[in-house]
């Protein structure tokens, strides 16, 4: 409360948003980290995976002794350990076009740290349906990039398709994955979240933030609507 963009009001702030996180993984395990500390009020997290030993290295919450269990059960649980004075809830469904709307009913603001592309176009089209602000984030190798839809200025997904092309971001089966960018990426998802919140202006509106952090490269993109 300190911080002057945040102080009592904007603490009260924190307390009552809702924010809904899709993913549990090397993204999601940093945003919930971070927006629980800092007290959002309540925090629901959707993932149906479960922990397995390749997750360990950037999935830091989790332990050998958790391999097997639900990546969300348990991610859940450590984080109400953390601070017991907000309110996290587990769903361990997969996202699909029958059960968005009731995962998404009531919140202001979701975390897109999955990381396929049929569920950031699932969520793309609920958020813009019902005007609820995207944070979104990839990671891949020693990349990773940010950026903001449905907000202010109204972009979508589609919007970032040729920028996406270039980057040929995939998935950390097909590509690995450097611990610290999650932790890069995940750290700057949870910053703009708590932005939105506050109604303060970021700069990441209508562009895009991509980071090399095999060549220490951060590079910003602006976003152009598709038609």
């Amino acid at each position: 409360m300190v911080l002057p963009e945040i102080g009592e009001a904007g603490q009260e702030k924190l307390k009552n948003a809702k924010i809904l996180i899709v993913g549990a993984g090397g993204l999601g395990t940093v945003v919930a980290t971070y927006l629980a500390v800092m007290g959002i009020g309540k925090l629901s997290i959707v993932d149906f995976d479960e922990i397995a030993e390749t997750n360990l290295h950037r999935q830091f919450h989790y332990t050998p002794n958790d391999i097997g269990q639900k990546k969300v059960t348990v991610l859940a649980q450590k984080l109400r350990a953390q601070n017991n004075n907000i309110k996290v809830n587990a769903s361990t469904e997969k996202i699909t076009k029958d059960n968005i709307a009731i995962l998404m009913e009531n919140f202001s603001i979701v975390c897109d740290c999955t990381d396929n592309i049929s569920a950031r176009v699932l969520l793309d089209k609920h958020c813009d349906a019902e005007k609820i602000p995207l944070v979104h984030g990839a990671v891949s190798d020693w990349q990773g990039y940010v950026t903001l839809f449905h907000y202010k200025n109204k972009f979508r997904y589609s919007d970032l398709i040729e920028v996406e092309a270039l980057l040929r971001a995939q998935t950390c089966q097909d590509n690995g994955i450097s611990s610290p960018i999650c932790g890069i990426i995940g750290s700057i998802m949870a910053n703009e979240t708590i932005k939105i919140i506050l109604n303060t202006n970021s700069t990441l509106e209508g562009k895009l933030l991509y980071i090399d952090g095999l060549k220490n490269v951060f590079k910003t993109f602006n976003l152009k609507k598709s038609m």
